[in-house]
Protein backbone atom coordinates (compact mmCIF):
# COMPACT_ATOMS: atom_id res chain seq x y z
CA UNK A 1 0.00 0.00 0.00
CA UNK A 2 2.86 2.34 0.82
CA UNK A 3 4.42 1.65 -2.61
CA UNK A 4 1.14 2.49 -4.38
CA UNK A 5 0.89 5.83 -2.62
CA UNK A 6 4.47 6.66 -3.63
CA UNK A 7 3.70 5.83 -7.26
CA UNK A 8 0.55 7.96 -7.12
CA UNK A 9 2.44 10.85 -5.56
CA UNK A 10 5.15 10.58 -8.23
CA UNK A 11 2.57 10.68 -11.00
CA UNK A 12 0.83 13.70 -9.48
CA UNK A 13 4.11 15.58 -9.02
CA UNK A 14 5.22 14.73 -12.57
CA UNK A 15 1.93 16.01 -13.95
CA UNK A 16 2.19 19.20 -11.89
CA UNK A 17 5.75 19.81 -13.06
CA UNK A 18 4.80 19.23 -16.70
CA UNK A 19 1.87 21.64 -16.38
CA UNK A 20 4.08 24.32 -14.88
CA UNK A 21 6.81 23.87 -17.49
CA UNK A 22 4.50 23.87 -20.50
CA UNK A 23 2.03 26.41 -19.19
CA UNK A 24 -1.59 25.66 -18.54
CA UNK A 25 -3.09 28.27 -20.85
CA UNK A 26 -4.25 27.27 -24.33
CA UNK A 27 -3.03 30.62 -25.61
CA UNK A 28 0.50 30.42 -24.25
CA UNK A 29 1.93 29.66 -27.71
CA UNK A 30 -0.25 32.09 -29.62
CA UNK A 31 0.98 35.24 -27.88
CA UNK A 32 4.53 34.82 -29.14
CA UNK A 33 3.73 34.48 -32.85
CA UNK A 34 4.48 37.53 -34.99
CA UNK A 35 1.58 37.18 -37.41
CA UNK A 36 2.66 40.06 -39.68
CA UNK A 37 6.21 38.75 -40.04
CA UNK A 38 4.89 35.33 -40.96
CA UNK A 39 2.48 36.81 -43.49
CA UNK A 40 5.49 38.48 -45.10
CA UNK A 41 7.29 35.10 -45.17
CA UNK A 42 4.32 33.58 -47.02
CA UNK A 43 4.72 36.09 -49.83
CA UNK A 44 8.39 35.30 -50.42
CA UNK A 45 9.91 32.77 -52.80
CA UNK A 46 11.87 30.81 -50.18
CA UNK A 47 10.00 27.51 -49.77
CA UNK A 48 11.46 26.84 -46.30
CA UNK A 49 10.58 30.32 -45.06
CA UNK A 50 7.01 29.85 -46.31
CA UNK A 51 6.77 26.47 -44.58
CA UNK A 52 8.07 27.96 -41.33
CA UNK A 53 5.64 30.86 -41.65
CA UNK A 54 2.77 28.43 -42.13
CA UNK A 55 3.77 26.40 -39.08
CA UNK A 56 4.05 29.52 -36.95
CA UNK A 57 0.69 30.83 -38.12
CA UNK A 58 -0.91 27.50 -37.23
CA UNK A 59 0.36 27.99 -33.68
CA UNK A 60 -1.38 31.36 -33.54
CA UNK A 61 -4.75 29.73 -34.33
CA UNK A 62 -7.58 32.29 -34.58
CA UNK A 63 -5.13 35.15 -33.95
CA UNK A 64 -3.74 34.40 -37.42
CA UNK A 65 -7.02 35.49 -39.06
CA UNK A 66 -5.31 38.51 -40.70
CA UNK A 67 -3.28 35.97 -42.72
CA UNK A 68 -6.31 34.51 -44.52
CA UNK A 69 -5.90 36.69 -47.66
CA UNK A 70 -2.24 35.61 -47.91
CA UNK A 71 -3.12 31.94 -47.34
CA UNK A 72 -5.74 31.67 -50.10
CA UNK A 73 -3.24 31.89 -53.02
CA UNK A 74 -1.12 29.20 -51.37
CA UNK A 75 -3.99 26.75 -51.85
CA UNK A 76 -3.02 26.81 -55.55
CA UNK A 77 0.73 26.47 -55.00
CA UNK A 78 2.54 23.89 -57.13
CA UNK A 79 4.00 22.26 -54.00
CA UNK A 80 1.55 19.84 -52.34
CA UNK A 81 3.17 20.36 -48.92
CA UNK A 82 2.51 24.10 -49.18
CA UNK A 83 -1.12 23.44 -50.15
CA UNK A 84 -1.54 20.99 -47.26
CA UNK A 85 -0.01 23.36 -44.72
CA UNK A 86 -2.08 26.30 -45.97
CA UNK A 87 -5.25 24.21 -45.53
CA UNK A 88 -4.07 23.19 -42.07
CA UNK A 89 -3.52 26.81 -41.02
CA UNK A 90 -6.95 27.79 -42.31
CA UNK A 91 -8.46 24.98 -40.25
CA UNK A 92 -6.58 26.19 -37.18
CA UNK A 93 -7.92 29.71 -37.74
CA UNK A 94 -11.43 28.29 -37.85
CA UNK A 95 -14.63 30.17 -38.76
CA UNK A 96 -12.72 33.42 -39.29
CA UNK A 97 -11.27 31.79 -42.44
CA UNK A 98 -14.64 31.49 -44.25
CA UNK A 99 -13.32 33.59 -47.14
CA UNK A 100 -11.09 30.63 -48.01
CA UNK A 101 -13.95 28.12 -48.36
CA UNK A 102 -14.20 28.34 -52.17
CA UNK A 103 -10.47 27.64 -52.50
CA UNK A 104 -10.63 24.83 -49.98
CA UNK A 105 -13.57 23.21 -51.77
CA UNK A 106 -11.68 23.42 -55.04
CA UNK A 107 -8.84 21.46 -53.42
CA UNK A 108 -11.15 18.52 -52.74
CA UNK A 109 -10.13 17.42 -56.27
CA UNK A 110 -6.39 17.67 -55.53
CA UNK A 111 -4.38 14.67 -56.74
CA UNK A 112 -2.46 14.50 -53.46
CA UNK A 113 -4.22 12.34 -50.87
CA UNK A 114 -2.73 14.16 -47.86
CA UNK A 115 -3.84 17.52 -49.22
CA UNK A 116 -7.42 16.30 -49.66
CA UNK A 117 -7.53 14.79 -46.17
CA UNK A 118 -6.29 18.05 -44.67
CA UNK A 119 -8.76 20.06 -46.73
CA UNK A 120 -11.67 17.95 -45.46
CA UNK A 121 -10.57 18.61 -41.87
CA UNK A 122 -10.12 22.32 -42.57
CA UNK A 123 -13.56 22.68 -44.16
CA UNK A 124 -15.17 20.95 -41.19
CA UNK A 125 -13.48 23.39 -38.83
CA UNK A 126 -14.00 26.55 -40.86
CA UNK A 127 -17.63 25.74 -41.64
CA UNK A 128 -19.15 23.04 -39.43
CA UNK A 129 -22.36 23.30 -41.49
CA UNK A 130 -20.52 22.43 -44.72
CA UNK A 131 -22.45 19.21 -45.08
CA UNK A 132 -21.43 15.63 -45.60
CA UNK A 133 -17.80 15.28 -46.64
CA UNK A 134 -17.71 11.51 -46.05
CA UNK A 135 -18.20 10.75 -49.73
CA UNK A 136 -15.19 12.72 -50.92
CA UNK A 137 -13.12 10.57 -53.27
CA UNK A 138 -9.44 10.62 -52.43
CA UNK A 139 -7.10 9.80 -55.31
CA UNK A 140 -4.41 7.19 -54.81
CA UNK A 141 -0.93 8.07 -53.65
Amino acid sequence: MKRASHVFLSVVLSFAAATILTGCSKESGTEQVDVQANITALKGTDKDARANGLVELAKAKEKAAPAVPALIPLLKDTDPETRRLAAYVLGEIGPQAKAALPGLKELLKDPDRQVVMQVVNAIRTVDPTAGDLKNVTVSGE
